[in-house]
């Protein structure tokens, strides 16, 4: 089996630095030409099944890069975002007041030192259920040899990935989060799961 991971295409709370989290926030212009530039790289890939998050970016990824296969998407909640809770909308920035002083910052720098904010997620949280969808996945002995899509996000896709390098959360970015329609390949073989490519594009870096 090979499962392709793609991160959704950019938004405008993405390129305003917003923290977008579980927030439906659409893809914008940009991010559905990135989405149209993937697909075409991917036009000849044979889908048996597609998964996405059910927020509306990744829906709107995953059904470019499927453009007329007449397949599904299944949605599955494990693959949303990494929840940011009552900071959700807030800009990513170091002189934000309300990100100061409470932990919030280490998100990036270090995560080992990270404190979800009221309501959100950590790491660890995101990792389990992510890594439980990825498990439940590989596990599927009528998708051998075939081709999967699965649709997410940014931090959730590295919690996904995790089972497969993580050997410490301060490890948790691993090379740094991946760019809007990166795509990532996971090959299983005899029930295990190699990492072929990491957070690979298929557009003009911008």
């Amino acid at each position: 089996m090979n499962i392709y991971i793609i991160r959704h295409g950019e938004t405008d709370w993405n390129a305003q630095r917003k923290l977008q989290g579980q927030a439906d926030v659409p893809l914008n212009e940009k991010g559905r030409r990135l989405a149209a530039l993937t697909a075409e790289a991917m036009k000849d890939i044979s889908f048996a099944e597609a998964y996405s998050s059910p927020l509306v970016r990744a829906m709107e990824t995953a059904k470019t890069i499927l453009g007329s296969r007449d397949i599904p998407i299944i949605q599955d909640n494990r693959l949303m975002e990494i929840s940011f809770g009552s900071f959700e909308g807030e800009e990513m920035k170091p002189e934000n007041p309300r990100l100061q002083g409470n932990g919030f910052m280490n998100f990036f720098t270090a995560p080992d030192q990270y404190i979800a904010p009221t309501g959100g997620e950590t790491f660890l949280q995101v990792c389990e259920r992510t890594t439980q969808f990825l498990e439940e996945l590989a596990a599927r002995r009528d998708l051998e040899g075939k081709n999967v899509l699965v649709a997410s996000h940014g931090a959730a896709i590295k919690g996904m990935l995790s089972s497969l390098y993580l050997t410490d959360i301060s490890d948790f970015w691993h090379g740094g989060v991946h760019k809007n329609c990166a795509v990532s390949l996971i090959r299983v073989k005899d029930g295990q799961m190699t990492l072929v490519e990491d957070g690979k594009i298929y557009y003009k870096d911008e």
